[in-house]
């Protein structure tokens, strides 16, 4: 069984004229790869993954595979609303490469979504995919929490490895660790939640912030695992206003600009996303300065 920890970027999506540009996308790993990072998450909501056609998200797999060196995780989003879709989706993506699957579950028929219907889905997915599985709570975009004991279930399921809690939910996150549940790795998804994420037992953190300030999350990480706690809390305030302008208030649109401000390529979102008015470039620029990214 492989085990996922550490920082892990789920890195954007370049776009030139709303075109991927595969190009960028190999640039921004090269940038990546000089940090002690652990892995990358593809085509991940930071990676704009509903927005994207079956063939450029698996000529995304194809591009970056070429340029990830082999040391280090590729996790691959791959959920859809049908579990014929997913399935079919991991088995062409599986000949391409990576290590695992990032699958949310299924929520556009919300109200029809209950618990058992959750679990049967990810049991089906997990019994035919040739990739192991983490599991995706993120209730801001499905508007549904995977319940706990759904994921108590599941967790013993030998294809089923772990699961991203990006509820920002600390309570729902460390009801999961106090479960002990063996061979589930927890991790985190969002910056805000790493210091005590980690103080309580995860396994690491899947961050959008990565994307832009890798060193700093890393340097948290390190922090905390040494016991450096003073270190980590004070690299953890400072991360906290970066962190919700690039993610829950301007989106991906931010973290966009914010890649483009500190020299790498973000590019615009593909529409109807769009980059962050005058003020939110201000602050985001701020921040950043504040950092010293810029």
């Amino acid at each position: 069984m492989i085990k996922i920890q550490g920082i892990l970027p789920p890195v954007v999506t370049p776009f030139v004229n709303q075109a991927v540009s595969y190009t960028h996308l190999a640039t921004n790993l090269k940038t990546w790869n000089q940090y002690a990072l652990s892995g990358y998450v593809l085509l991940g909501s930071n990676g704009e993954q509903v927005m994207l056609k079956e063939s450029e998200a698996l000529q995304i797999v194809e591009t970056a595979v070429k340029y990830i060196p082999t040391d280090r995780w590729i996790v691959i989003g791959a959920g859809s609303e049908s579990t014929y879709s997913t399935i079919d989706f991991l088995k062409k993506v599986q000949h391409i490469g990576g290590d695992a699957a990032l699958i949310m579950p299924p929520h556009y028929y919300k109200d029809q979504m209950k618990a058992d219907i959750i679990e049967a889905y990810f049991r089906e997915v997990a019994e035919r995919s040739p990739l192991p599985i983490l599991l995706y709570n993120v209730p801001k975009f499905t508007g549904l929490e995977i319940p706990i004991d759904t994921i108590t279930r599941l967790s013993e399921h030998p294809n089923i490895i772990g699961m991203k809690d990006s509820s920002g939910n600390i309570t729902y996150f460390q009801t999961l660790l106090s479960l002990h549940l063996k061979k589930f790795q927890l991790l985190t998804g969002t910056a805000n939640t790493l210091m005590v994420s980690l103080l309580m037992g995860a396994a690491g953190g899947i961050l959008a912030l990565a994307n832009i300030a890798p060193q700093i999350c890393l340097d948290l990480y390190h922090a905390v695992k040494s016991g450096q706690l003073n270190k980590a809390r004070i690299l953890q305030l400072n991360v906290l206003r970066l962190n919700q302008l690039t993610t829950t208030i301007y989106g991906i649109g931010g973290l966009k600009y914010a890649l483009d401000q500190i020299g790498m390529f973000g590019g615009q979102p593909r529409k109807p996303l769009a980059f962050p008015n005058a003020k939110g470039r201000s602050e985001i620029r701020k921040e950043l300065m504040k950092l010293k990214l810029i």
